[in-house]
């Protein structure tokens, strides 16, 4: 049974940057850059990426992105320009999907942990659409790529409190703005190799407007002990990412909490995943978790060949192909998001479909 803070979310709308770059190519470009590498190190760094096959898609064309003559200026002012254009074009397709207007949104959520800069996205956009100026704003720049699940979660506590509401949800990230060729480690190629750029929106309401998903259950866990896996650093270039070879044992860390959390929601049987991939091996990690096969995963496995790891964004654009190809009307499906902190956040869903 829903709970009482049962949300539906309409249709996500997309904006993926416009330039499509080849996996091969952004692997061969990183080993032409580092001929200083031993032939250990560039082995281990091909074999690495050569496991990260498909495209990407970033907001700016590929010699723009690697440029090295970038200041981190115009990284700032590049990202947050194709931030908000593309914010601005999903959330007004998200909103004709739902059939709601501007003057309808009385909540805006907005992540993006690429777009930190003030006045936030959330003002600007609020702007942009004409949304009115007694609109309650959540605007979130820390969650990265637990962003698209986490907005859903704050759009169903707001619509809890305020059951007529229409809150408008918008994730998106311009991973490839944090490029550097100064970060040389295996760790960060592999994010070169990753990353990709997107902004997805959706509108979520107490009634339902369209078929999609119905948030039955939220689930928010930390880690303890965790905040140096997942980081987001400055230095004169400007900002980029970094981890530690120890991410990739948080969703083991993490299962006995949302195994626990799965159990008291009766939520072992799930029929299908819009899940943040934050990349193959994590995939894998959470498909052996939940003990599922890889027609759960497929979405997740699509999106991360052919857009990349679109940080919040890819929950949008998994769900979005879960609506090309919808499950039967009352599966159970799980969003999972998982960033920096290590954070986890989690919904029980149940998809609905025309007639129910």
């Amino acid at each position: 049974m829903p709970s009482p803070t049962t949300a539906y979310v309409g249709r996500p709308a997309l904006v993926a940057g416009p330039h499509v770059v080849r996996a091969e190519r952004i692997r061969d470009d990183i080993l032409a850059r580092n001929p200083g590498y031993s032939p250990r190190q560039a082995e281990t760094v091909r074999m690495a990426l050569s496991n990260l096959p498909g495209t990407r898609r970033y907001f700016q064309p590929y010699e723009v992105v690697t440029s090295p003559d970038r200041t981190a200026a115009e990284r700032k002012t590049t990202t947050m320009t194709d931030l908000l254009d593309a914010a601005e074009r999903a959330a007004t397709e998200a909103m004709a999907n739902a059939g709601v207007n501007a003057e309808d949104v009385d909540c805006v959520v907005v992540s993006s942990a690429t777009g930190d800069a003030m006045p936030g996205l959330d003002i600007l956009l609020q702007q942009r659409l004409g949304l009115r100026p007694d609109i309650r704003r959540r605007p979130m720049t820390q969650l990265a790529c637990a962003g698209g699940a986490h907005v859903l979660i704050a759009a169903q506590e707001h619509l809890a409190a305020n059951p007529g509401g229409v809150v408008l949800v918008v994730a998106g990230e311009s991973l490839s703005s944090l490029y550097q060729d100064t970060q040389t480690s295996i760790e960060d190629q592999i994010y070169k190799g990753l990353w990709g750029d997107m902004v997805g929106a959706a509108v979520v309401t107490g009634d339902r407007r369209t078929p999609g998903l119905r948030l039955d259950h939220s689930f928010e866990y930390t880690i303890p002990q965790t905040v140096d896996r997942y980081r987001k650093l400055t230095d004169e270039r400007g900002d980029h990412f970094a981890s530690t070879r120890s991410s990739l044992r948080s969703v083991t860390d993490l299962g006995p909490a949302l195994l626990a959390w799965l159990d008291r929601h009766d939520g072992r049987e799930l029929d299908f995943g819009v899940l943040h991939p934050g990349g193959p091996a994590i995939l894998d990690r959470l498909g052996t978790l939940l003990g599922v096969d890889d027609a759960f995963l497929r979405h997740s496995r699509a999106v991360l060949a052919e857009e990349g790891n679109l940080g919040g964004a890819t929950v949008f654009s998994v769900l979005a192909r879960t609506h090309r190809t919808p499950p039967a009307a009352g599966a159970r499906g799980l969003v999972f998001g998982l960033g920096p902190g290590v954070a986890l956040s989690a919904l029980l869903a149940t998809w609905t479909g025309e007639a129910d």
